[in-house]
C-alpha cells in the first residue's frame, strides 16, 4: 500500500501545482488588480476639545489599487483621510493627510497630499438680547413696555467670529397683534455692518418676547386760558372776561397729551375796547394736536372808572 502511495505522491504534486497555477491564471484574468480614484471626506484627529477647525477642503482625491471586484464594489465612504491637529495652537498650517484603506487595497496616491487649514480657539461669551419688532400697527396703537425672557444669552464659537458680533437680536413681527402679545422668537446674532453672523452655538437658541400695544392718540379735557394783551383806553375798566367753552377737549400722541395742562388763545388786544365786546378767538395748538373747533367765543365787559 505504501508502495503505490510513494509511487504516486509525484505526479499528485505536480497535478496540484499545475491546478494551483491554472486558478491564478484564471483569476487574474477574471478579476484582475485595477486602480480607482475616490473623493473621500477629510476630518481631523487629535482636536483638542477648547479649539476648532474654521478653514480646511472637505475632500480630498485618493487613488487605490485593488481587485477589480473589490474597487466596483468600494466608495470614499471606505476609507478614511485624516489630518493630525495634536498639540497645535491657533493659527494656520500646512499638515500632511493621511488615509487609513481596508484590508485589500493599497493607497497610491492623495492629491493633495498636503493640506492648508486654520484652527481658531473656542470661547464663550454672554450678550444682552435686544427686540427687534416690525410690522404696523393696528389703528393708533403704539408699543408699550417690552419684557424679554431671558435677558441675555451665552454664545460660543470660535474667538474671530464670536469678536465680530455687535449685538444680538429676537426680530418678532407685531402685526395684528392684540393690546398683550407674548411670541418665542429665533435669535440673530449681528455684526457691526448690520449683517447675519452664523454658525455660532447659542444657548438658548431663543427667547421669549412680551409686550403691550398701547393707544396711540388719547383725548382730554383742559382749560382754556384767555390771552389779553395792550390797556384798555383811559377811564375803562376791565370788569370780567368770559370764555365759551371754558374746557375744551384736545386729542393727540400721549406723550404730548400728558404734558398739556391748559390751551391758551390767541392774544386779545385790549387797545380802543370802550365797551362790552364778543369775540370769535383762534386756539395756540401745539403741533400734533386736534380739537373739534379751533377757536373759542371770549366776550369782554368794561365799565366806566370814576
Amino acid at each position: 500500500m505504501n508502495y503505490f502511495v510513494g509511487r504516486n505522491l509525484v505526479p499528485k504534486l505536480l497535478a496540484v501545482l499545475v491546478a494551483l497555477v491554472i486558478w491564478v491564471f484564471v483569476m487574474n484574468e477574471q478579476n484582475p488588480p485595477l486602480d480607482g480614484t475616490f473623493q473621500v471626506a477629510l476630518s481631523s484627529r487629535n482636536l483638542a476639545e477648547d479649539m476648532l477647525v474654521v478653514e480646511a477642503p472637505t475632500t480630498v482625491r485618493v487613488k487605490v489599487r485593488g481587485l477589480r471586484n473589490a474597487i466596483a464594489g468600494a466608495s470614499g465612504k471606505d476609507f478614511k483621510a485624516t489630518v493630525d491637529v495634536k498639540g497645535l495652537a491657533a493659527g494656520q498650517y500646512s499638515l500632511p493627510i493621511t488615509v487609513a484603506a481596508p484590508s485589500g487595497y493599497e493607497v497610491v496616491e492623495v492629491n493633495p497630499d498636503k493640506v492648508t487649514i486654520k484652527l481658531d480657539a473656542v470661547r464663550s461669551r454672554r450678550f444682552t438680547v435686544e427686540a427687534r419688532l416690525s410690522g404696523p400697527l393696528v389703528g393708533e396703537m403704539v408699543l408699550g413696555q417690552v419684557e424679554i425672557r431671558p435677558t441675555s444669552v451665552t454664545i460660543t464659537g470660535p474667538m474671530s467670529q464670536l469678536d465680530a458680533v455687535e449685538k444680538v437680536v429676537a426680530p418678532v413681527e407685531i402685526r395684528g397683534r392684540t393690546p398683550a402679545f407674548s411670541q418665542d422668537a429665533r435669535l440673530v446674532l449681528l455684526n457691526a455692518d448690520g449683517n447675519e453672523i452664523k454658525n455660532l452655538k447659542v444657548e438658548p437658541g431663543q427667547v421669549t418676547v412680551a409686550g403691550n400695544l398701547e393707544t396711540g392718540t388719547i383725548s382730554r379735557q383742559v382749560e382754556v386760558k384767555t390771552v389779553l394783551s395792550g390797556n384798555l383806553p383811559a377811564g375803562t375798566l376791565l370788569r370780567r372776561v368770559f370764555t365759551e367753552p371754558a374746557k375744551i377737549e384736545i386729542k393727540g400722541p400721549k406723550e404730548i397729551v400728558d404734558r398739556i395742562g391748559s390751551v391758551a388763545t390767541e392774544p386779545i388786544s385790549l387797545e380802543g375796547i370802550t365797551r362790552d365786546v364778543t369775540k370769535e378767538v383762534p386756539l395756540q395748538l401745539q403741533p400734533g394736536l386736534t380739537v373739534v373747533k379751533k377757536t373759542v367765543m371770549v366776550r369782554i365787559t368794561v365799565g366806566q372808572g370814576p
